[in-house]
């Protein structure tokens, strides 16, 4: 009978693709309903996605290397989609940029996106997320909020284990559910969200809007590190908001020039540390973080992390990378 059918369940890898075909293949097929872009040049690209869809909602569970995306109006009057996705980060750094909030996203994070806004958001290193999908309605009804919610993060800790406990065991078997035993289960989800939603946001007014702003930045930085050009006053420019209020957000830090040129030495440390042995320049991922003056760029990286861009290189493997500086980020 229909009603005890399993819940469709679709496979998308790159493994069965050639190559220098990989990243086409996942662009026009499992990714067709944004722009993609690349951030990682010096690897062959690899990617997987498991699909369950049901009319509940479904999850996705996805293990990829480096991509940055970016959900445009065309795309969303092209195909309709309402829904609300609901994302825990397993593996990995990423940021998110949904509506006008933003944040960066790391490991054990939980953060929310919906399809019926423009948006942007991606890998920053290899990433593995599960994602549980919920129509636009049942999201209002259930959780509410949509408006605030969009583009921000839980931060991980104790309750977010409980969810990402829940949700891993979710996405593991819903192959062998029925379109009844997965709307239980997506029901079960959303009273464990709820919970976690009530206490994330339990607290003052000024306290959320100074952390919504400067995580909005921080995301927005991590998107534009590869354009030389960017900074403080593009910043200022993109967000549409006042050059004090922007700055004050950042009061009591390293401040905006700062944390872009940071940003850009940290993205250039990991890519080199992943980077093939053979058959990459420094100089490539120097100019694909946005950094132009060589000898600039090794000073600088110098004094950040204590050795030269070629001493990293010849290093070889290494198995811990050092940990970045975060704040307070893949659709």
């Amino acid at each position: 009978m229909v009603a005890n059918q399993n819940v469709p369940v679709f496979f998308g890898t790159t493994d069965s693709v050639e190559e220098k075909r990989a990243f086409d293949y996942w662009r026009s097929t499992v990714m067709s309903t944004v722009d993609l872009h690349r951030l990682d040049l010096d690897r062959p690209f690899a990617a997987s996605r498991m699909v369950a869809q049901s009319v509940h909602g479904g999850v996705f569970h996805t293990v990829s290397r480096p991509y940055s995306l970016e959900r445009m109006p065309h795309h969303i009057r092209r195909d309709g989609r309402d829904e609300v996705g609901v994302m825990l980060v397993r593996k990995g750094r990423g940021y998110l940029e949904n509506g006008r909030h933003g944040t960066i996203l790391g490991v054990g994070d939980i953060a929310f996106q919906t399809w019926s806004q423009p948006g942007s958001g991606g890998g920053l290193t290899d990433f593995e997320e599960i994602r549980l999908l919920i129509p636009h309605a049942t999201f209002q009804s259930q959780i509410g909020n949509l408006r605030e919610l969009a583009g921000s993060r839980i931060p991980a800790g104790p309750l977010n284990e409980m969810f990402s406990a829940y949700l891993r065991t979710f996405a593991a078997s819903i192959h062998t559910m029925s379109e009844a035993e997965t709307g239980i289960a997506i029901e079960g989800a959303l009273h464990l969200l709820r919970g976690l939603i009530h206490g994330h946001t339990a607290r003052g007014d000024r306290e959320i809007s100074a952390d919504a702003l400067r995580s909005l930045a921080l995301a927005r930085i991590e998107r534009c590190l590869h354009d030389p050009e960017f900074g403080p006053a593009h910043l200022v420019a993109d967000l549409c908001v006042s050059r004090s209020r922007l700055y004050a957000a950042f009061a009591g830090g390293e401040g905006i020039a700062a944390t872009i040129r940071n940003a850009r030495l940290d993205r250039a440390y990991e890519r080199i540390v992943r980077a093939p042995k053979k058959g990459f320049k420094i100089a490539s991922i120097m100019e694909g973080c946005g950094l132009t003056d060589p000898a600039a760029f090794s000073h600088a990286f110098r004094q950040r992390f204590g050795l030269s861009p070629r001493d990293l290189a010849a290093q070889g493997d290494v198995s811990s990378i050092q940990e970045r500086p975060r704040s307070a980020s893949m659709m």
